[in-house]
């Protein structure tokens, strides 16, 4: 398999998985050795282990997998499936179910329950700190993370949050990948909440909470990804307020990512987040268009993709949030210019991102959809909302209006006061008096929440 079907099936399975719904362990049953041999622009061949997961895939997955293909790449090839076992890759009728094999499938059950219980071999090398593109909106996490992968303890616990796709797992994967090369003796852990939290339950209704506890409880380094899905689950909170005292306690590092920071996850224990807040906390921010710029011309130089330079910046202002969301537009227009030979545009790059962020809107539509769709709501026009007027009604919707530009479009104080013709202290101004009435005036955080769901047409 070459490095470019490599990528097209590493961006794939993701998609896959989400489509199913399946939990890490019962995809990586199916799916965790599926390679891609041959890609045109007609066909498809994934080969698999054996004849039983062959017609498996074949029989149950075919349909979704030809879906989650066709978002990778841009349009819909004939799939078909191969066994490795069956030699050479060729036309043939599909063999009959295997009888089961009670020892090969202890064998793969031990196989995912160690890819499951640590690091070894289950991280992708290719996240480290060289290749994590540093700008003013993440500087001081990588720095954070750096220190601690160099000297574990030197900040416990490290909270790392923002939003999603900004790059704080490449920044956990990182901070492994360190470890495992510079102290290799040391114990690694690293988990996603979801899979804590499962790994919980099924200890507690197998009776083996001990060996649950001992796995978590003898780590050296352990870092939980997203550990804001433990908010409102008691028995998790309690398991893993022990797990985090004995660590805490025995001088071992707990590195932690969140989408909020500690105080904003509710409902979660005080004494939990009194933790969580004791040590660094770091924050990532949503890259600037010059750190956007970067990533995409970095990215596109690794893929061997050649974009003009016009293309990089456009690209740059429609995708202002989300690095991953970059990823995935650079991976489909790989493939748009590598397999169907097609030539980079405007209208191609709108056309992917529109496939991949349904609700991604050039900024300047948004601004006046924003505008728009708060005049309505205040009963006011949008001249009233530029204008000078500062009766009470209009100047509320100014306000919201402009936090809503903030929050939504991610632009600068100085180009939202351009917008509104006002300076950027009044900008901010008017921001800070929507973010106190949304933490003080009951119905105010739900009444933002139901605008920008009317705003992106939800």
């Amino acid at each position: 398999m070459t490095e470019e079907l490599k990528e097209i099936l590493n961006q794939m399975l993701p998609i896959l998985q989400k489509k199913l719904n399946y939990t890490d362990s019962v995809f990586n049953l199916w799916f965790s050795d599926l390679t891609l041999p041959v890609l045109t622009d007609m066909n498809a061949i994934f080969l698999t282990s054996t004849k039983l997961r062959k017609k498996i895939l074949s029989t149950k997955y075919k349909k979704e997998i030809e879906e989650s293909l066709a978002e990778v790449i841009g349009f819909t090839v004939e799939v078909s499936f191969e066994s490795a076992d069956e030699g050479e890759i060729k036309v043939h009728e599909e063999e009959p179910l295997e009888k089961p094999d009670p020892e090969k499938d202890r064998k793969d059950k031990e196989k995912m329950e160690e890819l499951l219980s640590d690091t070894k071999g289950s991280l992708l090398d290719e996240y480290t700190f060289d290749n994590f593109i540093e700008g003013e909106s993440n500087k001081f996490a990588r720095a954070a993370c750096l220190a601690v992968a160099k000297e574990p303890t030197t900040y416990n616990p490290l909270f790392i949050y923002g939003q999603s796709g900004l790059g704080k797992t490449h920044l956990l994967y990182a901070v492994i990948n360190y470890i495992r090369k510079n102290h290799p003796d040391l114990k690694i852990v690293y988990k996603k909440s979801e899979e804590f939290i499962n790994e919980l339950i099924a200890s507690i209704s197998t009776g083996t909470t001990q060996e649950f506890k001992s796995k978590y409880r003898s780590a050296d380094i352990l870092l939980i990804d997203d550990i804001q899905f433990i908010a409102g689950k008691e028995s998790t909170q309690e398991e893993f307020f022990h797990t985090f005292s004995a660590l805490y306690e025995a001088e071992k590092q707990i590195i932690l990512t969140s989408d909020r920071p500690p105080k904003d996850i509710r409902p979660l224990e005080d004494r939990l987040r009194t933790r969580f807040e004791g040590g660094l906390i770091a924050d990532v921010q949503p890259p600037s268009f010059e750190l956007r710029t970067a990533i995409i011309s970095k990215k596109s130089e690794d893929m061997g993709l050649e974009i003009p330079p016009e293309m990089i910046n456009y690209m740059a202002e429609r995708l202002q949030n989300n690095i991953r969301q970059i990823e995935g537009v650079l991976k489909k227009l790989n493939a748009f210019v590598s397999l169907a030979k097609g030539t980079i545009s405007k209208e191609k790059i709108d056309e992917i991102i529109s496939i991949i962020d349904p609700g991604n809107i050039p900024t300047a539509v948004m601004v006046e959809r924003i505008i728009a769709t708060v005049a309505e709501e205040y009963d006011v026009t949008t001249a009233d909302i530029m204008s000078k007027k500062k009766t009470e009604n209009i100047a509320n919707a100014r306000h919201v209006a402009i936090y809503l530009v903030k929050r939504m479009t991610g632009a600068t104080l100085k180009s939202i006061g351009d917008t509104f013709k006002r300076d950027h202290t009044t900008v901010l101004s008017s921001c800070n008096k929507v973010e106190i009435n949304i933490k003080t005036k009951k119905g105010a955080e739900d009444e933002i929440n139901r605008l920008m769901r009317k705003i992106k047409g939800n």
